[in-house]
């Protein structure tokens, strides 16, 4: 609450009540009668001075609270969750959180490293444990351990530290327009066939967190040795590849391709909000690269407590129930129930991974590589 100062109006008492006690024209009879007059004066001021005191100092602390926490995500976080947020800690808090939305997470990142010297964000959601080496290598986030971490899953916690928090994850799968596709591919190889040209689209790996988890799948699943051959001629049937996920999940639903990266929950959205099926997930060859999405208080945050009210408070059951049919994604807690419309989600018989430290060591490599490959 702002408190405004309040100062002795104009001609208060007759005239104005700073005014020095010579200056007001008062005359006084007998030397005693001018001694009480004066202090009965002064009372008055006392009375009047007191309180505005008290409230220049009321303001001067309401001034050292924080006035807003600043949260930075991708433009892909559901308005419905940010809504929530803001009326949890407005209502409980008296805290006002901004969000700030970045097409993807690699200009997310990007900007992080930007200002790290002077940081602008609290809290930062959204990037996956693919950025925990290299958020660990910048010395991005401080650690925070969550209230909730007895209720995450132990192979769901990709950071040990907790810089960067778990909470939510899916996988990383091609998803098609049954009405569209007539040839439904079942393996990674059958997208090479040349009856899926022009009909594939997916995100860039060096922008986008889909995209990076897609480029390590092929490396997953084809090695060091093979899996640029099969981004060779995998990009001949490419009708486009985006910055982020929203540009390629627009395309795919606007009809330009029956075929696009996205998640294995992205069909229980069409369910549920357009009461169709025609979206399908493929999880090709029965596996898929798990993403786990985080979170991560910015070290040299001004607002380290508040940002940490916000981690519990997305760790929190009833936050968490909301993540499937909001954001559609699986909740971190193993304790919060799925919905009925997830029985058309698609998980992964194989879960596909590579060991963080490879990752750390190899990745900008990788993608390099792929920079080189898929432009040649």
């Amino acid at each position: 609450m702002n408190l405004t100062r309040v100062m002795p109006a104009e001609g208060e008492f007759g005239i104005n009540a700073m005014t020095p006690l010579f200056q007001r024209g008062v005359l006084f009879g007998s030397p005693l009668e001018k001694f009480e007059e004066d202090a009965i004066m002064i009372k008055k001021l006392l009375r009047l001075l007191i309180p505005v005191g008290l409230l220049i100092a009321l303001a001067g602390v309401c001034v050292s609270a924080p006035q807003a926490l600043t949260v930075y995500t991708y433009s892909s976080f559901p308005v419905p969750l940010i809504e929530k947020i803001k009326s949890h800690f407005a209502e409980k808090y008296h805290l006002t959180v901004n969000f700030r939305s970045f097409s993807d997470t690699g200009p997310l990142f990007n900007q992080l490293l930007q200002e790290k010297s002077s940081p602008q964000a609290d809290l930062v959601i959204g990037l996956d444990n693919n950025y925990a080496a290299k958020a660990g290598k910048y010395n991005l986030f401080s650690p925070y351990r969550p209230k909730a971490v007895n209720h995450i899953k132990k192979e769901l916690i990709f950071d040990r530290h907790f810089r960067l928090i778990p909470y939510d994850y899916g996988f990383i799968v091609f998803n098609f327009n049954r009405e569209a596709l007539k040839q439904v591919p079942r393996t990674h190889k059958d997208l090479l066939d040349p009856a899926y040209k022009g009909k594939i689209i997916i995100e860039n790996p060096l922008t986008s967190s889909p995209g990076q988890v897609f480029l390590l799948t092929t490396i997953a699943l084809y090695g060091e040795k093979g899996y640029l051959e099969y981004w060779k001629s995998l990009r001949k049937n490419i009708l486009a590849i985006t910055p982020g996920w929203d540009e390629a999940y627009g395309m795919y639903t606007n009809g330009e391709a029956p075929i696009v990266l996205s998640y294995g929950t992205s069909p229980v959205y069409h369910l549920i909000s357009e009461k169709t099926e025609k979206y399908q997930a493929l999880v090709l060859d029965g596996a898929a690269y798990a993403q786990i999405e985080g979170m991560g208080i910015v070290k040299g945050s001004k607002h380290t407590r508040e940002a940490t009210l916000l981690v519990d408070y997305i760790l929190d059951p009833d936050f968490q129930a909301a993540l499937p049919e909001q954001q559609f994604m699986y909740p971190i807690r193993s304790d919060v129930p799925l919905p009925a419309s997830f029985r058309i989600a698609a998980k992964a018989d194989r879960v596909l991974n590579l060991p963080q430290a490879k990752v750390e060591a190899n990745l900008q490599r990788w993608l390099d590589q792929w920079e080189k490959a898929i432009n040649q």
